[in-house]
């Protein structure tokens, strides 16, 4: 809210306080002003009155947040990174030539510093609204921020949270060969059309494969949809022989995905990405997964929630045991943990 002198009110605009004169309210907060209005306030010599702003008046996290200055910051250099990233892969397809490390690199840093935490990070992502024309881009961009911030999260050193963010930007780089219009098809994609998509990881190493890049990154690029319990492609390895790397990036992968809105449905919330990797633990590196659910879990504290009965809370304690099932609160101070409620879900 702000205060304006009662000459420059406009109509239109929306009371933020009660407007009160020898003690008694004149006008409600709420009230929105007309030129009847804002002329009986002249008259009752009033000086000034609190009116509300575009960021009162928006009804959603996702709308507020559209006026927040630090988001606008972010965005501002997202775009500006979005399009360095899709200028240096465009480059490299086009001439073969490997893009210096320090490039992509700089990319990372020049973003990070317009966040404050993992938590703003994924609060951030989940309400970026991308352009369709660049989905695939905005996937690997998102990658890379995400897996700098595991690494970050799970305190690793310099080394490996360099070669964490490489990965990032190169391990879906074959995705960028294949057609938006296959990639992000509203529903089932036929047994051809999926079997096409599954020739992304071999796609992309076959790129990179003579770069003088981090063989961790090479490997991130073939492996990071082979799962733990050997269920994944193209080789369907297990445990210890997919890289180390490669885990990560299934988990980064599986997240961003899940985390992006879709044209046959909407982002899942983070709540709901921790459901399905409850779901899916034998897919994953558990060792791996754990930590980093724990950090995407503990961000959500807070936060305000809308459930399938339609009624809102706001998370207030995260289940050890069920990371995806909160305990809850409401603007009445009544609790519920969702655990005991298995009717109820967080859309």
């Amino acid at each position: 809210m702000k205060i304006v002198a009662v000459m420059e009110l406009k109509p239109g605009m929306i009371l933020g306080e009660d407007v009160v004169n020898q003690g008694k309210v004149i006008y409600p907060a709420d009230t929105k002003l007309d030129e009847t209005i804002i002329s009986r306030l002249n008259r009752y010599s009033v000086m000034c009155v609190s009116v509300k702003e575009n960021i009162d008046l928006a009804t959603t996290h996702h709308e507020r947040l559209r006026y927040d200055n630090a988001f606008r910051l972010f965005e501002h250099q997202y775009k500006i990174a979005l399009q360095s990233y899709k200028f240096f892969m465009q480059n490299f397809f086009s001439t073969g030539c490997k893009i210096d490390d320090n490039a992509l690199l700089s990319i990372y840093y020049d973003l990070y510093a317009k966040i404050s935490s993992g938590a703003v990070l994924l609060d951030y992502l989940y309400n970026m609204t991308p352009s369709e024309d660049e989905v695939t881009y905005t996937h690997c961009l998102d990658s890379a921020l995400l897996s700098g911030t595991i690494a970050d999260w799970l305190t690793m050193n310099e080394e490996a949270r360099k070669t964490m963010i490489l990965c990032g930007f190169y391990y879906d780089i074959g995705k960028l060969l294949l057609p938006a219009s296959l990639l992000w098809k509203p529903g089932k994609l036929s047994a051809e059309e999926l079997a096409t998509v599954k020739k992304h990881p071999e796609m992309g190493y076959e790129l990179i494969k003579n770069l003088n890049l981090n063989q961790h990154v090479k490997n991130s690029v073939i492996m990071h949809h082979e799962r733990l319990d050997g269920s994944g492609y193209p080789y369907h390895l297990s445990g210890e022989s997919v890289d180390r790397y490669a885990r990560y990036m299934a988990i980064v992968d599986a997240y961003i995905a899940m985390a992006a809105p879709r044209s046959y449905r909407s982002a899942y919330t983070p709540l709901r990405i921790l459901a399905d990797f409850e779901d899916n633990m034998s897919k994953f590196d558990t060792e791996l997964l754990i930590p980093v659910m724990k950090r995407i879990a503990d961000a959500q504290i807070g936060t305000k929630v809308r459930l399938s009965d339609n009624t809102q809370w706001e998370v207030l304690i995260i289940h050890p045991g069920k990371l995806s099932r909160p305990i809850l609160r409401n603007d009445k101070d009544k609790i519920l943990n969702l655990m005991e409620q298995t009717g109820l879900t967080i859309l």
